[in-house]
């Protein structure tokens, strides 16, 4: 399943925190929000751990907000690994509309909502970010980890917002559609640098 790397390729593999309250419940979830997860989310990511087995990895990292970190600790565990906090890893902030439902947020906030939907790169959440804010922050993340794990994998648990960011980008999708992106609590994706340019991976 995972064979050895050159030198020049680093694999990172993305995986998603598992189920909370706030996903269960439909309300916006982002940096400042800190919803522990389920007992479905505590599931699947037992299950990512069984699954990610045997996988020589040669460090995790984690977003340290509650979420993220409850999923790592169970793969922790699995996987022998020490988690390493990066508040890099981060989910969106989601200003004003944290905690709030869709319906709220509509009733609310509709010409807003419909300016994010339009062009999510450039238009923060009310008080919050963009994925152009978003961006600027996690990529040096990432090439810092490929940097410090050059030629190896390393296991990086954080959220729904940067996992949409990096896939969109690498596989040419706009982010007007990252909700086909499939990234669903508990998922994991593999992505690697390689020659110093970033690509989706074919395995983990």
């Amino acid at each position: 399943m995972a064979g050895e790397l050159t030198p020049d390729v680093t694999r990172l593999v993305l995986v998603r925190h598992g189920e909370t309250e706030y996903n269960r419940d439909g309300r916006w979830q982002g940096s400042g929000s800190d919803s522990p997860l389920t007992e479905r989310g505590m599931e699947q990511a037992r299950t990512a751990a069984g699954a990610l087995a045997g996988v020589p990895f040669d460090a995790l990292y984690a977003s340290g907000l509650v979420r993220a970190m409850e999923t790592a600790h169970v793969l922790a565990g699995s996987l022998g690994l020490e988690v390493r906090v990066d508040e890099g890893l981060r989910e969106l902030a989601h200003g004003s509309w944290e905690g709030k439902t869709m319906e709220e947020v509509l009733d609310t906030w509709p010409e807003e909502h419909a300016a994010l939907e339009s062009d999510p790169w450039n238009v923060p959440r009310p008080g919050g970010e963009s994925y152009r804010e978003l961006a600027e922050r996690l990529w040096p993340v990432l090439d810092r980890f490929a940097d410090r794990h050059a030629g190896g994998r390393v296991l990086v648990v954080t959220h729904g917002g940067p996992i949409r960011l990096v896939l969109a980008e690498l596989s040419g999708t706009p982010l007007t559609s990252r909700d086909r992106l499939g990234v669903d609590n508990g998922r994991w994706f593999a992505v690697e640098r390689a020659a110093g340019a970033w690509r989706l991976a074919e395995s983990l």
